[in-house]
């Protein structure tokens, strides 16, 4: 494979997170995947899991490219080694949180934004994640590209077990502020008034103390209420097939891998409006947009009492990842901005 002049470059991509069960782990295992498929030479360093060594050291002078997911988390990683210095070509990726979270807090945009001066491309997810950096920083707009997330979903042999309860609602998501996963409790609990059955999952890793302890609380005084904890990707897609419904609550969201893995499946997705979901989600098309907890219980009784609507839904949801989602586009679309960057 020959990009630019260099035939079959050699990248070194920087990720927060690899090992653990996150969007960011899933984001850099997909594109590196795309990356090996090409036959491209591509060594992983999970900046917030792994230790800087001799051996990274070496990587760093040999690549011909850095990828760099997470601009924020990167930045601050990268003060720590001071003898590096980037002569290199690099691409950064937006994770989502640094650019609709960390952009707010005026010092972590000035170390963001030190980092992207010198960038030959930004990758983001979303138009408006284009147009947030835009207004942080227009000298940056000629080197952002868009470039919607694909969906890379491994199925495991092993069988999940049932998911007890009727109707039951999956929420996968990481237990962290941003993901707001007690948005829609009081309006759940409620419904148990109608389905007297019905049952919430959250799956994802602990990653704040203080949620992780509600968690535990809420799960052992409501029988209803279910953690399963992290759970490997690959067995996601049984879980997935055995929910009713996939929530998604977040306060914001760049482009959550979740939302569009659930929507691949043919599953009913009920996810908070924010531009994230917006730039995958059309309302009461390919899933269902709300507003507020009471918006979602409104429209929910609206999808249970059509079962062809939701059917209907359902299908269009899983047609446009397949058009607008594939693996394939996604990794053309870096293929371009890589020969952009090594021309």
């Amino acid at each position: 494979m020959k990009i630019g002049s260099v035939n079959q470059p050699s990248i070194l991509f920087f990720t927060p997170y690899y090992e653990q069960n996150r969007g960011n782990a899933t984001t850099a295992k997909r594109i590196v995947k795309g990356l090996k498929d090409w036959g491209i030479t591509v060594w992983v360093f999970a900046y917030e899991e792994q230790e800087w060594n001799e051996k990274w050291e070496d990587h760093f002078l040999r690549a011909d490219l850095y990828h760099i997911l997470h601009l924020k988390r990167f930045a601050e990683w990268f003060t720590h080694l001071p003898h590096l210095v980037i002569n290199k070509p690099y691409i950064l990726t937006s994770g989502g949180t640094d650019v609709n979270e960390d952009l707010k807090d005026p010092e972590a945009a000035k170390l963001m934004n030190a980092v992207a001066d010198k960038s030959c491309g930004i990758t983001v997810f979303s138009n408006d994640g284009k147009r947030k950096i835009i207004e942080a920083n227009d000298k940056l707009q000629d080197r952002i590209f868009v470039i919607p997330q694909s969906v890379e979903l491994p199925k495991s042999e092993v069988e999940t077990d049932e998911l007890d309860g009727f109707p039951t609602f999956l929420l996968p998501a990481g237990l962290r502020p941003v993901k707001d996963i007690f948005y829609l409790w009081d309006e759940l609990q409620s419904l148990q008034n109608i389905w007297p059955d019905l049952a919430f999952y959250l799956v994802g890793p602990a990653l704040d103390d203080s949620l992780y302890k509600d968690v535990l609380m809420k799960e052992k005084q409501h029988k209803w209420f279910h953690y399963l904890k992290e759970i490997p990707i690959e067995e996601m897609v049984g879980i997935y097939e055995k929910a009713d419904y996939v929530l998604n609550t977040s306060i914001s969201e760049g482009q959550s891998a979740a939302v569009l893995e659930a929507m691949s499946l043919g599953k009913m997705v009920f996810a908070r409006n924010n531009a994230g979901n917006a730039s995958v989600i059309e309302d009461f098309k390919t899933g269902v947009l709300f507003e507020n907890p009471a918006e979602f219980t409104h429209k929910l009784v609206k999808i249970v009492k059509s079962i062809e609507k939701r059917n209907d839904i359902c299908q269009h949801a899983a047609r446009y990842v397949r058009e607008h989602h594939s693996l394939e586009k996604e990794m053309e679309q870096y293929l371009e901005v890589y020969t952009h960057c090594l021309s």
